[in-house]
């Protein structure tokens, strides 16, 4: 009876936002006293906001109304609504303004853009569907006709809901047999048209 209780008190102030929080862990603590509020989740940890899931090692809940979820060792999120899949070592997810924070070596796979990527750091703003990618980014895209695009930059910002990309700092793209280098590289992977900016040099072949 008190652990359903537990779980009541949890899920009700969850509701000012979108979507509701629920968890499962094999161990956990809880601490419910106002302003310390704290659930801290371990071996096989996970977490289900609305479409969204997430696992890792251990994951803690925190903050005014279960705002925060911070997740460490073998993280992951899954969504199929959005058709979006991250791998990395740890996670700061902060309900309230729908971002993730990632500061880790991370792999992202987009099966609803035919997209991979990779880099060290990560933020991904949920409501505008807003990637920016930092540290190494590689990017992979599998277009239709023309094989794979592969994108390489400092950092790259990546509009899911425009479907375009934006490298910055040694910015290179390899396409169909063509390179282009510039300093920052603006990509629209709907019409696979790409424009440079700055010193630019490339190899085009035909």
């Amino acid at each position: 009876m008190r652990k359903a209780l537990i779980i009541m008190m949890l899920l009700l102030p969850a509701a000012i936002f979108a979507d509701t929080i629920s968890f499962s862990g094999g161990e956990s603590s809880v601490v419910l006293r106002n302003g310390r509020e704290n659930v801290e989740l371990s071996n096989g940890a996970s977490v289900t906001v609305g479409s969204m899931s997430i696992s890792a090692d251990s994951i803690t809940l925190s903050g005014d109304e279960w705002r925060y979820v911070s997740c460490s060792g073998n993280a992951s999120v899954i969504d199929d609504e959005r058709g979006i899949s991250i791998r990395t070592s740890s996670i700061w997810y902060d309900r309230s303004e729908e971002r993730i924070l990632i500061s880790s070596w991370f792999e992202i796979d987009d099966t609803e853009n035919e997209v991979t990527a990779t880099g060290a750091a990560l933020e991904y703003m949920l409501d505008d569907e807003r990637l920016q990618m930092d540290k190494d980014v590689t990017l992979l895209q599998n277009t239709e006709d023309r094989g794979i695009m592969r994108c390489s930059a400092e950092s790259v910002i990546f509009s899911r809901s425009a479907n375009t990309l934006q490298l910055r700092g040694s910015a290179s793209v390899v396409w169909d047999g063509d390179s282009y280098e510039a300093e920052v590289i603006s990509v629209d992977l709907d019409s696979d048209s790409i424009s440079l900016d700055g010193r630019i040099r490339g190899t085009i072949n035909g």
